[in-house]
């Protein structure tokens, strides 16, 4: 099983990630990837590993029930936010 594989990209910008690299990283449909571009032009591909713990207090209002959909986009802001952080941080 080798680790370096090609992939191309479709004409709507996807790219599917070769099956022996998906295992590797334990990938799975509907898991979020993340994509960082370095200084030197390269990509690294980081499987988004988060716990709930991770965003308590990130979606709280006051006095106010959020709809499911709202909570949602909450936490997918948190998690960009988060990993925007971490990049930073990886990057000094």
């Amino acid at each position: 099983m080798s680790l370096n594989s090609k992939a191309i990209v479709s004409s709507r910008g996807q790219v599917v990630i070769p099956r022996a690299l998906r295992e590797k990283l334990g990938i799975h449909a509907g898991e979020e990837i993340f994509f960082y571009v370095r200084h030197d032009g390269e990509i690294e591909l980081k499987r988004l590993t988060r716990s709930i713990e991770q965003f308590c207090g990130r979606c709280k209002r006051v006095n106010e029930t959020m709809p499911a959909i709202d909570t949602d986009a909450a936490i997918a802001q948190a998690v960009i936010e988060n990993d925007l952080e971490a990049s930073r941080k990886e990057s000094q």
